[in-house]
């Protein structure tokens, strides 16, 4: 029987339905968006009726704490019922201390909503056979440090090791389905990617979402 993953077009499709699902379940209101960007998922966690608490390594709202996750979180700041981590984990050359880290932060029985990129895109297989790299890891995605792989058995290892038990696995970012080339090479190329995403549903979608709850 074909497996049957749920599917979101953005990576804010899937925070926002996760909060909806998880968040009255959060052992307090407490809602610690790390990476949180221009804090697009503020409106969302307080409309929720959660407390935003914004994180990120440099400081692009005023509202957000700075907080470098190679360290232990911030002095003076509220333990999360639920953090919201939305394609950070890709960016960190200590994904693992990371990720501890976080699980410190959160109190037991809370919730970590994470996407990252998918290693296992068609995409990304594509452009590994054409390449010799993955198509979101290239060397010159490294301005943007991508420096971590996140291949999903590493990352559910890493929460494990954590404390985390994984609850949910989605895909996430599948817009670009829509989108229609506009050469023949694109229609190729798209012909390719729909035969893999058909042989393998985890192919399917730029990045891939994980919810995990803090179970120790």
């Amino acid at each position: 029987m074909k497996q049957v993953i749920p599917q979101y077009k953005t990576r804010g499709d899937f925070a926002h339905e996760m909060i909806d699902k998880y968040f009255k379940s959060s052992p307090n209101k407490t809602v610690s968006d790390i990476g949180a960007g221009f804090g697009f998922m503020g409106e969302k966690i307080k409309n929720s009726g959660g407390d935003w608490q914004p994180f990120d390594y440099v400081r692009k709202i005023e509202e957000s704490i700075i907080w470098d996750l190679n360290c232990s979180e911030p002095e003076n700041v509220k333990k999360a019922g639920m953090v919201i981590f939305l394609e950070v984990l890709e960016h960190l050359a200590n994904p693992l201390l990371a990720i501890q880290n976080i699980s410190d932060h959160i109190e037991k029985g809370g919730f970590l909503v994470l996407t990252t990129p998918n290693p296992q895109s068609s995409k990304n297989r594509i452009n590994l056979m054409v390449k010799g790299t993955l198509y979101a890891f290239q060397e010159k995605h490294l301005q943007e440090h991508h420096v971590f792989t996140p291949w999903e058995h590493i990352v559910k290892m890493f929460l494990e090791q954590t404390g985390f038990e994984i609850l949910e696995y989605a895909i996430v970012d599948t817009a670009y389905q829509g989108e229609k080339p506009k050469t023949v090479k694109a229609y190729l190329k798209k012909v390719i990617e729909r035969s893999i995403e058909k042989y393998n549903p985890k192919s399917v979608g730029m990045s891939y979402g994980i919810v995990a709850k803090k179970s120790k």
